[in-house]
């Protein structure tokens, strides 16, 4: 699998990540304005969390079991490093 050159940035990987945890499957539209992101910016977030395996985009975006993992282990570091 070819993977894109996005470099995604970690707060804003954290903030999707735990919107949809939160709040459970989302539209695009709705998780680009919850994450206060612009809608192209999100999709492109969306485009590589996707690809990665952290997200399924559907008609709604959930957050699969591999991201619901990726979300902990974010917190834990951001906890550890007193930013949380």
């Amino acid at each position: 699998m070819r993977r894109s050159r996005f470099k995604p940035d970690l707060y804003v990987t954290y903030r999707i990540l735990k919107i949809l945890k939160d709040h459970g499957p989302l539209s695009k539209t709705s998780l680009a304005l919850y994450a206060r992101l612009n809608y192209q910016r999100a999709l492109d977030y969306l485009r590589y969390l996707n690809e990665v395996g952290i997200v399924k985009i559907d008609r709604e975006v959930t957050l699969t079991p591999q991201g619901l993992e990726v979300l902990r282990k974010i917190e834990e570091v951001l906890e550890n490093l007193g930013l949380r």
